[in-house]
């Protein structure tokens, strides 16, 4: 998969920044096509470090128009990619349904869902046509059993990436795309700014391992699921929940 480059949407998050990192410590580094928007402080760190083997894009995922673009830019300038990893969400926050925001989570809708939709649109067609290439959502492990409460908006979300990507890994089945996801429990990064402190150590406490995720424990199934060891695995959800899901 050196030879064609990978997407990485979300890439200015803890986790995709630290996934583009462990992609260009590899022998074999891949082109990574990291997309951000605004906040691109970190991913530009990255940069600096391993330079033209990572090439930033810019795109507002709650535009339509935008992400068109963007799969325009991607398409002219560097051809079909062979893997495309999905990690855009908002920020997650508590809230009871009482106080749902229709409008926050159109936005959200739009940002988690739509442009994959745009974006697997446009590319789909040409990926089934390499010897191998790849899609990953990054789900949550709320789409397994009972989800926790005051997390409404967040769970109906990934409920509609987890349609997405069974019904995309039903079409094409017959094909050389395998399009699997993976679900972590708390992970803690900056998506977590918004969450009361108690909350997060509440999660950490009732984790079997005795604590919440890090970004490098959701490196090693990204991995696998994009090498050829994953040949086999299709249309799969991966739990990442330290024991507390299965």
């Amino acid at each position: 998969m050196a030879s064609e480059p990978i997407l990485i949407t979300g890439a200015s998050s803890d986790i995709g920044c630290a996934l583009v990192r462990q992609l260009l410590s590899r022998s074999d580094q891949p082109l990574v096509l990291a997309h951000y928007h605004q906040s691109g402080d970190k991913i530009r760190a990255v940069q600096a470090e391993f330079g033209k083997r990572i090439q930033l894009i810019e795109a507002d995922f709650s535009q339509s128009s935008s992400i068109a673009t963007m799969a325009d830019q991607i398409a002219s300038e560097y051809g079909t990619p062979a893997g495309i990893v999905h990690f855009p969400a908002l920020r997650l926050f508590y809230e009871r349904f009482t106080k749902f925001n229709w409008e926050r989570f159109q936005t959200d809708l739009a940002v988690q869902v739509q442009s994959a939709v745009i974006l697997l649109q446009r590319f789909l067609p040409k990926m089934v046509k390499l010897p191998r290439a790849r899609v990953i959502f990054v789900l949550s492990s709320v789409v397994h059993g009972m989800p926790p409460k005051f997390m409404s908006m967040y769970t109906i979300l990934k409920y509609a990436q987890l349609g997405l990507m069974r019904s995309l890994a039903a079409e094409y089945a017959s094909t050389s795309v395998r399009i699997n996801g993976i679900s972590p429990s708390m992970v803690e990064t900056q998506f977590l700014r918004e969450i009361p402190e108690l909350a997060v150590q509440m999660s950490a406490s009732a984790s079997p391992l005795g604590r919440n995720a890090t970004p490098a424990d959701i490196l090693g199934a990204i991995e696998l699921l994009l090498s050829p060891a994953s040949d086999y695995m299709h249309g799969i959800d991966i739990p990442i929940a330290g024991g507390s899901v299965c």
